[in-house]
C-alpha cells in the first residue's frame, strides 16, 4: 500500500509539473517573436541627409519658453582624426544669450581638452578646442562625437536660426593639415 500511495502522489506531481513546462514553452515561443521598430528618430545622424563627413547641431530643433536655458551639442559625424578645432556659430542674438560652453568628448583622451571660447559679438560664437597631446597620441581618432556643448538663455519670445558659418568653421590634425567636412546641418531654437 505504501508503494502505490507514492507512485500515485509521484504520478501527480510529474502530470503538473508538465503542464507548467508546457504553459511556460507557450508563453516563451509567443514572447520571443522579433520586435519591429519603426527607426525614423530625426535626431538620428542617419535620419539627417548629411554627407559625411559633417558637423551638425544635436538636438536639431529644440523648443523652449523664455528665460529657460537650453543646451545645444555641436556634433561631428564620421570625422576623420583631429587634433584642433575651431567652431564658428551663428545665432540671433536677440533671442538667444550665451551662458557657458563646455567640451565634449571629441577631444579628451587621456587629458582633458584645452578650451578658448571668444566673447560672443552680435549673434556669432568662435570655439577653439584643442587636444591635448598623452603618450599615446597626438590626436584624437575621429568619428561620431560631441565636440562641445553650448549652453543658452533664452531671451525673447522669437525663433532663432543655428548656422555654422563655414568659411570660418575648421578642423585640423596633427601635422596641422585640415580635416575635410563635407556637410554642415543647421538647427533650430523656438522660443514660445
Amino acid at each position: 500500500m505504501l508503494i502505490s500511495c507514492n507512485s500515485i502522489s509521484i504520478f501527480s506531481y510529474l502530470q503538473t509539473l508538465i503542464k507548467y513546462v508546457a504553459l511556460s514553452s507557450f508563453v516563451l515561443l509567443m514572447s520571443c517573436e522579433e520586435a519591429k521598430y519603426e527607426l525614423n528618430n530625426p535626431s538620428d545622424p542617419a535620419n539627417m541627409d548629411l554627407d559625411p563627413p559633417a558637423l551638425f547641431f544635436h538636438p536639431p530643433e529644440i523648443n523652449a519658453a523664455i528665460n529657460d536655458t537650453i543646451s545645444v551639442e555641436l556634433y561631428g559625424l564620421e570625422l576623420n582624426p583631429a587634433a584642433a578645432a575651431q567652431l564658428s556659430i551663428r545665432y540671433e542674438y536677440e533671442a538667444l544669450e550665451v551662458d557657458y560652453v563646455e567640451a565634449g568628448p571629441f577631444f579628451t583622451g587621456d587629458n582633458f581638452p584645452i578650451e578658448i571660447v571668444d566673447e560672443p559679438s552680435e549673434g556669432t560664437l568662435d570655439i577653439f578646442i584643442y587636444y591635448l597631446p598623452d603618450v599615446n597620441s597626438n590626436q584624437n581618432e575621429g568619428g561620431t562625437w560631441s565636440i562641445a556643448t553650448v549652453h543658452f538663455i533664452t531671451k525673447q519670445i522669437r525663433g532663432s536660426a543655428l548656422e555654422w558659418v563655414q568659411d570660418s568653421t575648421r578642423l585640423r590634425d596633427e601635422n596641422n593639415f585640415p580635416v575635410n567636412i563635407k556637410d554642415f546641418g543647421d538647427g533650430w531654437v523656438n522660443v514660445e
